[in-house]
């Protein structure tokens, strides 16, 4: 199996976007504002969420003029979430093309087709011209790529002038090995994690100039230990993260267990493209 195929598998799902609209439907979704509601749910693919992605480009000082490049956009949760809040134009990229057709199928529903364009392809080949973007958002990808440094080259190579990097991403901690499953990946075949020294490095080395670089983890940590058991409802909840990540279970328990143990931990960080 090559690595398109693998990473098609780890996250594909067929007819994923009407599935998503489907469960609104069920819950009597119907407007913009509570659509947006339940979607906060299960549109953003990575730890902390929406919370995530705003302190991510707070921190950044996004304007709603910059040209903004979402890598790795999953089915756009992040790229709606720049669009309504901050009222950016967003380009999103990813390789599952299951992803990119609920996105697109999405923000068609949310009317948000002439704000977002979304991209299926490989992040390290760009199909994007020189110069293209003011910033570039990379929220829990890296763990999926093995050859970081091309990767920071076409991040390189699209960037204008004084263009900004903001990344969140999973590291590995101190203990070498980490349970699987997990969400990005079932085993160890498509996991590329770098320790945040060796994550760093690799991207000075890229040429960009560190802004900020923050270790995250204990946010995360305190959020498992705030999460109280949910009580029964006699009210089905249609849109959870069921829908999107099959076996969420098994790979929540597995990431605590991680981040618990010192094996997986979260850095934040602001880079600008060096002139």
């Amino acid at each position: 199996m090559d690595y398109i195929e693998a990473i098609n598998n780890q996250y594909g799902q067929i007819n994923l976007g009407s599935k998503i609209l489907a469960a609104l439907q069920g819950e009597g979704k119907d407007s913009l504002e509570n659509i947006q509601e339940s979607l906060g749910r299960i549109e953003e693919l990575h730890i902390r969420g929406r919370k995530a992605t705003v302190e991510l480009v707070h921190k950044a000082g996004l304007d709603k003029n910059m040209k903004v490049l979402d890598v790795g956009s999953g089915i756009g949760g992040p790229a709606r979430t720049l669009a309504f809040e901050f009222g950016a134009h967003v380009t999103g990229l990813d390789l599952c093309q299951e992803y990119c057709q609920a996105a697109n199928v999405i923000n068609q529903r949310l009317g948000l087709s002439d704000k977002i364009e979304i991209y299926q392809g490989n992040a390290l080949e760009m199909p994007f011209d020189d110069d293209s973007f003011d910033f570039v958002m990379i929220q829990h990808v890296l763990m999926n790529i093995e050859n970081k440094e091309r990767l920071f080259s076409q991040v390189h190579r699209v960037l204008r002038p004084k263009g900004l990097i903001a990344i969140y991403t999973i590291c590995a901690g101190d203990v070498a090995e980490i349970y699987f499953p997990v969400v990005w990946a079932n085993d160890s075949s498509i996991n590329f994690l770098l320790t945040p020294k060796e994550l760093l490095q690799l991207i000075k080395d890229s040429g960009f100039k560190v802004l900020s670089w923050k270790d995250d983890t204990s946010k995360i940590i305190e959020g498992f230990q705030r999460r109280k058991p949910k009580k029964p409802s006699n009210t089905p909840r249609y849109v959870n993260f069921e829908l999107v990540i099959p076996n969420i279970a098994e790979k929540s328990r597995n990431i605590i267990r991680n981040f618990k143990e010192g094996r997986i931990v979260v850095f934040q960080g602001i880079f600008e493209l060096n002139s």
